[in-house]
This record gives C-alpha cells, structure tokens and sequence, in this order.
C-alpha cells in the first residue's frame, strides 16, 4: 500500500532581501563599500510620513524653513574634507571639481535660494483697478506647496544635482523623498546625513535602481522633479499621467558653442577646453558640439588642441578623471569608434590614446573629433564624456542652423566681442539657457532660472522660478461689498445687458466716442442694477 507524506505547512512567505548597492571607485575598478537598499515594499510608507509631515513643514513659513536650510550648509562646511573623500572616491572627479562644483556650489545655491525665498513667495495684489471696477472684488496670489516631492537623481554631480532639484521644493513648502543614483550610493547616504538636521519625514533619502525609483513615481508623489536622460524621463512621465502628476524635467543635450570671426581665440580655446572636459564631459551643459567660423578655424583648432594637450590623467594641475559610470565608457567607446569608421578625423585622444583601463577602471582621453557626418552615432546621440566636434561654418547663420538642426541643446554659447551680435544670435538659437563667450558654469548661479525647452526638459529649477516651480499659485478673491448681490448674478435683465454691451465697447470700440458712450452705458447700467439688487 503506497503511503503518502503530508506536506508541511509554511509559514507567511519572507520577501527577500534586496542587494546592496555598490560604490566602486571609477580610477581603480574597485569595490569601496556597499549601500543597503531601501526594499520597494517601503518606498510608499516613506511617502506616507512625508505626506503626514508635510503641513506641519509648511507651517513653519518660509523663513523658519531657510533658517533650518542653513543648518544643512554649516554642516556641509564642517564635512567639507569627508565630502571631497567620498565624492572624489565614487566619481572620480578631481578633489578640486569636488570642492568647486559640489561644495560651493551646494553652499551658493543654498544660501542665495534661502535668501530669495520669503520674497519669491511674498502674496502678490493683482487687478488692483479691473478687480474693483468690474467684480467688486480684491484679489491676491498666494503660493501653497503640492505636499510631497520626489526627486530622482543623477550620479555625475551627487551632491549639486540632488540639491538643484530640490532645494526650491523644501523653500516652498514641501516635504521631499529624494531616490539618487544607484551608480553613486554613498554619496546619495551623505546627501541624507548632511540634510537629517531638519525635522523627521521632511527630507528622505531612499537608495535603489529603477524599481525604486519607479514605486517613487507610482506611490504617487504630489510633483516629481527628475534630472537625467531622456529615454528615462519619458518613463517617469507615463507613470506619472496615470496619477496627473506633475513634473519638472532637466535632461540634458549636446549642447553648442558658436565661435564667431570676431572672437578671441585665447579665450574661446581656453573657455572650450574647459567647457568640454571638466569633470570628463559628464555635465548636462557639457559642450559636445563647436560650431566655428572657417576664417579663424585653423587658428581656434591649433590653440584648442595645444589647451587640451595639457590635460592630464593623474595628479597633476590640469587633471581629468575618469568616467563614473562604466556604461557611459562603452557609450563613448562606440560612438567614437563608429565616427572614425565612417570617416571623422580624430585630432585628439580616440580609443588608443590617454591612460589604460585595467580591472574595471573606467579612463578615456579627451577627445575631438573633426568631419563629422549627421549620420554618426556622436552627432545623433548625447555623449555625455570627453568627447567633442568641430564643424567649420561659413557664417553665423549656418552655425545658428546647424545648431538648431543636428543635436538638442540645453545650453548654448556664442563665443564674440560683439555684444550685439551675440544678442541677435541669442534670439535664433533654441536652448533654455543661453551665454556669451561663457559656458558650463550656468547651473552654479543660483540666482537664475536652469532647465531646457523642447527635448532638453522643461520647467525651471533654481532663482524665483525654481522655488515657485514647486508651489501652487492660488488665487484668493474677497468682495469689496460682501452685503450686495453681484450685477451678474440672477436675473439677467435689461441693466444687465446694458453694462455688458457698455463694457464691450470700452474694450474693443474702434473710436473714442463709442467708447465714451459705452462708459455712460455701463455707469447707467450699474446704477439700475445697483438699485434692483439691494
């Protein structure tokens, strides 16, 4: 007789554990530590106690939130060496980009948005004459936070980037719930130390890969503020539409520089050296596309070339590190390969040149590339690395065409003595950020608005814009006669068309005295009305 065994009987099924996240330094391949990983199952309990926090954030106004923001500067300041350790360690930036375009910068944009804030968000009297005059009534706009914002983050400037995209957010009102990158996790865990000086619940950092930031979207927020690619902020923004969430978006480009006949090549070489390579063109505003006058070609190449030459892959005092992301080395690796395969000069750096990657390092030259074709991945494509082109133009208005037609631009620079002409080409060319003979710097400036238009994002983030970029503007009407029915309320009688024919006269008469006529209109027509309402 067969026996059978009865099965044993299980207990609640256990979630397993997610995987750490790894920090890995980008100059050497190796593993620095491991971040643990905030489970997705978690991600809408910290909404929710963001969420409960949020009005109690809110209510303290908006000075008591730039004071408590100050906080979080003189604690970044008392980390300063701990921060360049660990950023410097994870990116592979130098120590010197770490202080200038993390540190300062946070500490800039910080103080000035604190700083800006209470008047950023002031109540604001509109239709102080119309108002009275037509409705009876007195009007302000009031600006309320949307409650809880997520932000989700970009791993080539960890600190800046987490703050640029939500610091306007907590000034405003509300409460965050920041993902940061998964390719720079420690960085993301001191961005959570340095801020965990305000109130519990008001800033909150969650670490993970997109599953994480995906349950951030979905939970959902009130507003989402996203830094990043393209492809992934089309994926925010259909999980977004499902909740009408709104969102702000930074993401990027290839952006240009102009170099006209007029322009100074020592300073437009220089400028464009640095522009392009400084933190290895892993910059949003990295200039990837030259667009230069053929008259001084020869001249800007020769100096550009000899510029970047002196940029060195160790430590000395013009340095590059590597790329951060190994992902972003092979995105670079392939789209100068495929230039050079379909007939691009390399006229510096290239695959063969600079310091050799060995155990996961992630180096790659400087490099610029010359005769390039719109069919090249580098031309289609964002590079974001240390990578560059040079087009020779026969004016300005091919350089502006060119610009427009073959990349995206977030930014874009004319490099000209000529202050007119840089503010006629300002006019032509399509980018959310605009300089003359300056380029790459724009994000530090706190007290100026940065982001896109078209494929580079849009929305605002940093200076007044990006502060009201996370506050509702709310209308609030008060009538001047509370005691007295309105003119165009019930019963629409013969007063009542006589003030609405008199005031269509006064706004779209052709002659002064029709429009005098419809004045008499509408004061007979109140008075009656005055009279039937009482």
């Amino acid at each position: 007789m067969a026996t059978t065994t009865k099965p044993k009987a299980r207990g609640p099924r256990k979630l397993a554990k997610p995987k750490p996240l790894k920090s890995i330094n980008p100059r050497t391949g190796e593993l620095v530590r491991e971040i643990p990983t905030t489970p997705v199952a978690e991600v809408p309990l910290v909404v929710e106690r963001a969420r409960k926090m949020a009005p109690e954030w809110a209510g303290i106004g908006v000075e008591g939130r730039a004071r408590m923001l100050g906080e979080v500067r003189h604690r970044i300041y008392e980390r300063l060496d701990d921060i360049i350790e660990v950023v410097s360690t994870e990116t592979g930036k130098s120590r010197q980009e770490v202080l200038m375009f993390e540190i300062f910068s946070s500490l800039n944009l910080l103080s000035y948005m604190a700083h800006i804030a209470p008047k950023a968000l002031q109540p604001e009297r509109v239709g102080r004459i119309m108002g009275p005059l037509i409705f009876g009534t007195k009007s302000r706009v009031e600006w309320r936070p949307y409650g809880v914002v997520g932000a989700i983050t970009p791993w080539n400037y960890p600190l800046t980037n987490c703050l640029l995209a939500f610091t306007g957010a907590l000034l405003a009102g509300n409460t965050v719930v920041c993902k940061p990158s998964e390719v720079t996790p420690a960085s993301g865990e001191l961005v959570g130390e340095l801020f965990d000086v305000l109130p519990p619940s008001v800033f909150t950092i969650i670490q993970g890969g997109g599953d994480v930031g995906a349950a951030l979207v979905d939970t959902p927020c009130d507003k989402i503020s996203f830094i990043g690619s393209p492809p992934t902020g089309r994926k925010i923004m259909e999980a977004a539409a499902k909740h009408l969430t709104p969102t702000v978006m930074e993401l990027g480009g290839q952006d240009a520089a102009i170099v006209c006949e007029d322009a100074d090549i020592e300073v437009s070489s220089s400028g464009i050296a640095w522009g392009s390579f400084y933190n290895a063109g892993q910059t949003c505003c990295s200039i990837e596309r030259v667009f230069v006058h053929e008259a001084i070609a020869d001249r800007f190449e020769e100096r550009l070339l000899e510029k970047v030459s002196r940029i060195k892959q160790d430590e000395s005092g013009i340095r590059m590190g590597p790329l951060t992301f190994g992902r972003q080395l092979e995105t670079v690796d392939r789209q100068v390969q495929d230039a050079i395969d379909k007939g691009a000069r390399v006229l510096a750096g290239g695959p063969d040149a600079g310091r050799k990657n060995t155990k996961g390092s992630l180096w790659y030259a400087p490099t610029i590339l010359a005769d390039v074709t719109g069919e090249m991945d580098v031309v289609r494509e964002e590079s974001f690395g240390p990578v560059v082109t040079i087009t020779r133009v026969q004016d300005d208005d091919e350089a502006v065409r060119r610009v427009n037609e073959d990349g995206v631009n977030l930014t874009a620079s004319i490099w000209t003595k000529d202050k007119r002409k840089a503010n006629r080409i300002f006019q032509q060319v399509n980018a959310g950020v605009l300089a003359a003979n300056e380029h790459g710097a724009l994000p530090a400036m706190g007290w100026a608005p940065w982001g896109g238009t078209g494929e580079s994002g849009f929305g605002r983030l940093n200076g007044v814009y990006g502060i009201r970029e996370f506050a509702v503007p709310t209308h609030h009407a008060e009538s001047l006669m509370p005691g007295q029915r309105k003119m165009y309320w019930f019963p629409y009688d013969e007063a009542h068309d006589q003030v609405m024919r008199g005031m269509s006269a006064v706004y779209a008469a052709r002659g002064w005295s029709e429009k005098l006529n419809g004045v008499k209109d509408t004061v007979q027509g109140y008075l009656k009305t005055y009279r039937s309402r009482l």
